[in-house]
């Protein structure tokens, strides 16, 4: 096709925004595009494999603007100082996970790394006051920080590293601090009185945080627009007055998970008329369905819905919730036992933006259909598993009223079997990722007599899949990248032979388990340059000529599953915050 470079690029750009490895396959195709995705390419993973190539890396990338750190052990200054001066104006830096924080005030690598706005710390080992005045000094133009789930045993951060930090950054607009436990009254409040224009707050699992605290922050932060906390009402100095939300005027986002929420509060909250686009109440007690019900009708805008675990409601009241839900693009009713397939379909009838929905651990399957729905809904995520009653003509009946769907997860589903599997993937032909891990019911896929050119991601865990069922996979699924053979037992080597010899793009396989020759992988590798990861079958143990070996055909050879990336990470990660941004 004849397009113009800059019509390429938008393309490219898109691509690289989803997945920007991608991108590797498009380069290859000419000079043109190599020179294409050269320029749009703004995301750098260095891991300890791209280390000696990092300095090609960044003469060859001149348009980075975020870099990560992932599986890295190396000296992280060092590492950090020679990005500092490849002259490119980064604006994200992610060193989650790493245990020793780099000194950015040294060899000039403050004046070069000053444009940053977004810096993700989490998680990390051994933290310090001193790290947090330095993010402080060095990134003055920072926006969002996220210093969550630091290993608290091993961090020693105090108020006044808090106070320092919130002094520097008048500018911040984000700041995550959940799972800390140093964090306490004096932290939250210098935050609300120094970084005026804060817009989002995330202080979940913070146990020394007092409702006198919530509400000064509440009262003197006008720009808030997304507020996350959990367990009020559940931790000793977390029970306040119910006028604490009536201050922050601007809240679109609000999320009380995990807490004791009085209906009256849900009165409250819905006449204070905030501008609702999204409410998160995943594991909440105390609630009815007449506070949900008046919550509700007063906030018919609502984009995004998270009622995880509210047992209480039933396919009756869904029927009475769902006029209110006619724009929702994103609704989790995980966990909520009485719930059927009724609540399903009469929600995908009312509600037409709907685009993500989570009905795991219900009661799936049980109802009896009555009427023959008229509708095609544009639903694209749907995660079903853990539901025990799920049979095959309800799971036929949601491909036909559902082919738009993109992932279908319907993990740990005893009642589905095979014919219920063909089905969807003859009525869903966008189907790019399939769940069935621990669906025992399934013995094999027999025989497809269509393509499944968009299938990119096959997770089949404790499954019975044989190598017939490989068989057909690889003739069928040529597009496959991503494929998860965990316990299944049957698998030898001549079904993995199919798969990686004629699904050319395979990048990931996990093998952990199954029967695999030791010879297998110098062959995998040989045949597909594509491949990147693979977990090989326990017991296996890897020599240091075969991992040098792998690594030379740019393919690693991992320990566990947990090592690699896949390309549908789980919507459910912080009650599908991650999954909803995308969609919304």
């Amino acid at each position: 096709m004849d397009l113009p470079d800059e019509c390429w690029e938008l393309i490219c750009k898109a691509i690289d925004e989803d997945d920007y490895r991608f991108l590797e396959a498009v380069s290859v195709v000419s000079s043109s595009f190599l020179s294409i995705t050269n320029h749009v390419r703004s995301t750098l993973v260095i891991t300890d494999r791209t280390v000696p190539l990092l300095h090609q890396h960044l003469l060859r990338f001149r348009n980075l603007k975020r870099i990560k750190f992932f599986d890295f052990n190396q000296d992280l200054y060092s590492i950090l100082l020679k990005v500092s001066l490849s002259g490119l104006n980064f604006e994200s830096i992610d060193v989650s996970g790493m245990t020793c924080f780099p000194d950015f005030g040294k060899w000039g690598m403050k004046r070069k790394m000053r444009n940053v706005k977004e810096l993700n710390c989490s998680g990390f080992d051994g933290f310090r006051d001193s790290d947090l005045v330095s993010i402080g000094v060095n990134f003055p133009l920072l926006e969002k920080l996220d210093i969550s789930d630091l290993k608290v045993f091993r961090s020693q951060i105090s108020a006044s590293g808090i106070i320092s930090l919130s002094s520097n950054l008048k500018g911040l607009l984000k700041i995550n601090v959940s799972g800390n436990y140093f964090i306490t009254d004096a932290c939250l409040v210098a935050l609300s009185q120094n970084c005026l224009l804060l817009r989002e707050i995330i202080y979940r699992d913070c146990d020394f945080i007092s409702s006198d605290c919530i509400e000064f922050v509440l009262r003197n932060s006008p720009n808030l627009e997304s507020f996350a906390i959990n367990g009020i009402g559940m931790k000793p100095r977390m029970s306040f007055s119910n006028e604490a939300f009536l201050f922050a005027r601007s809240l679109s986002e609000l999320d009380l998970s995990d807490s004791f929420l009085s209906s009256e509060l849900l009165y409250l909250i819905a006449d204070a008329k905030f501008p609702l686009k999204k409410l998160l109440l995943p594991n909440c007690h105390g609630i009815n369905f007449d506070g949900i019900f008046y919550m509700l009708s007063k906030h018919q805008t609502l984009v995004h819905l998270n009622l995880k675990g509210s047992s209480f409601l039933s396919d009756d009241m869904i029927m009475e919730l769902r006029k209110f839900l006619g724009r929702l693009t994103f609704l989790n009713l995980s966990f909520c036992s009485k719930l059927t397939g009724l609540a399903f379909f009469s929600i995908i009838e009312r509600c037409v933006s709907l685009k993500c929905m989570m009905m795991e651990a219900t009661n799936f399957g049980v109802e009896e259909y009555s009427k023959e729905l008229n509708i095609k809904s544009g639903i694209k995520f749907l995660y079903l598993s853990r539901n025990r009653n799920l049979r095959n003509e309800c799971l036929e009946k949601v491909s036909r009223h559902c082919p738009f769907l993109e992932t279908l997860d319907v993990a740990q589903c005893p009642g589905i079997t095979r014919d219920g599997i063909c089905e969807v993937l003859r009525n869903c032909g966008e189907l790019k990722s399939l769940d069935i891990s621990r669906c025992t019911g399934i013995k094999g896929l027999g025989v497809v007599d269509f393509e499944l050119p968009k299938l990119v991601s096959l997770r089949a865990c404790g499954t019975w899949i044989d190598d017939e069922a490989l068989d057909m996979i690889s003739r069928r699924c040529r597009g496959l990248m991503h494929l998860d053979l965990k316990g299944c037992l049957k698998v030898k080597s001549r079904g993995v032979k199919d798969v990686v010899q004629r699904c050319i793009r395979l990048r990931e396989i996990n093998l952990k388990y199954c029967e695999a020759d030791d010879g297998l992988f110098t062959w995998m590798v040989c045949a597909n340059p594509s491949l990147r990861k693979i977990v090989p079958p326990c017991g296996f143990t890897p020599t240091k000529k075969l991992q040098n070996f792998l690594l030379s055909h740019g393919c690693l050879i991992c320990k566990d599953s947990s090592e690699l990336l896949t390309i549908a990470s789980r919507a459910n990660e912080r009650h599908g915050d991650t999954l909803s941004r995308l969609i919304i």
